[in-house]
């Protein structure tokens, strides 16, 4: 596997942890939306 294919995986991976961690917070945590969207603002960069 090259750098630039490994890079991708590695990104791809990331971002489904992310996903699931920003639904798991959504679910845990109703009373804190701005921590998520401040989170989702930086994804965006």
């Amino acid at each position: 596997m090259n750098a630039v294919g490994l890079g991708i995986t590695i990104e791809l991976f990331l971002l489904i942890g992310v996903m699931f961690w920003i639904k798991k917070l959504k679910s845990n945590q109703n009373r804190q939306p701005a921590l998520s969207k401040k989170i989702i603002k930086n994804l965006k960069f």
